[in-house]
């Protein structure tokens, strides 16, 4: 099979416990902007309890620090493809099988291949290709999502939720900005390198500011009536404009 594009699957973020509080507990992010879930992950692997917000064919999650264990500013990018048998074949990369856990059973989520050593202790990346299986078992209540597309996915994680935005803003995310030090930039420049992704990275080198994740940058389904600006906690801030595009800042 040809290589399929790979394009963005998700992000996850690591914020601090104000900042995860206040994300948590807006009406406007979880009425208006996203599709909204807080959940925990039963993995064979390991187990985490994150919030996440799901467009259309991509979400991002955040964990808080403290609750977690995590760094602020610990940072993922989990890039994906949308066929079976569509990863691709990159020298020295790892690839196993992530499971999920439903009615005392762990299904086949996903393929992952990821880059051996990882990226850095603060900063992972990996591809993922979903299983056949995955929504052929998991929550098959939902009625809607078959096969193994990033859209697919999404709409059965939408499917189960007990409340829904009628008409959310958030279509899906079009770029990050990540701010690294040089070593690590470097490694994720090599890794993207060998991934060709078709979804816009910047890279920051380090300063003031955290580490990791800086900014995303969104497409809109609608357009608010005017520019809007939101705040959660001390230097997050979400920015929405009537160009249907949008920006988080962290």
């Amino acid at each position: 099979m040809a290589q399929s594009s790979i394009e963005l699957n998700h992000f996850y973020v690591t914020v601090d416990s104000a900042t995860y509080a206040a994300i948590e507990q807006s009406s406007f992010l979880k009425q208006e902007f996203a599709n909204f879930e807080k959940r925990t992950t039963v993995r064979a692997d390991r187990s985490y309890t994150g919030i996440y917000f799901y467009g259309t064919k991509t979400y991002f999650e955040f964990f808080d620090s403290a609750q977690e264990k995590r760094a602020v500013g610990e940072t993922a990018v989990a890039f994906g493809v949308d066929a079976v048998g569509a990863m691709p074949d990159i020298e020295g990369a790892h690839r196993d099988l992530i499971t999920r856990g439903w009615n005392d059973q762990q299904i086949p989520w996903f393929y992952r291949l990821s880059p051996v050593p990882q990226l850095a202790k603060g900063l992972e990346s990996w591809i993922m290709e979903y299983t056949p299986e995955f929504l052929a078992k998991w929550r098959p209540e939902g009625g809607v999502g078959q096969g193994v597309t990033r859209a697919e996915v999404l709409k059965r994680y939408k499917s189960v939720l007990a409340e829904t935005p009628a008409d959310a803003y958030l279509d899906d995310v079009t770029g990050l900005t990540l701010a690294l030090p040089a070593d690590e930039m470097e490694r994720m420049m090599h890794w993207m390198g060998q991934v060709k992704p078709a979804v816009t990275i910047r890279f920051l080198p380090m300063g003031q500011g955290p580490h990791g994740l800086r900014s995303v940058s969104f497409r809109l389904r609608k357009a608010p009536a005017e520019r809007m600006t939101v705040r959660f906690g001390a230097r997050s801030v979400l920015t929405l404009r009537p160009d249907k595009t949008a920006i988080w800042e962290f």
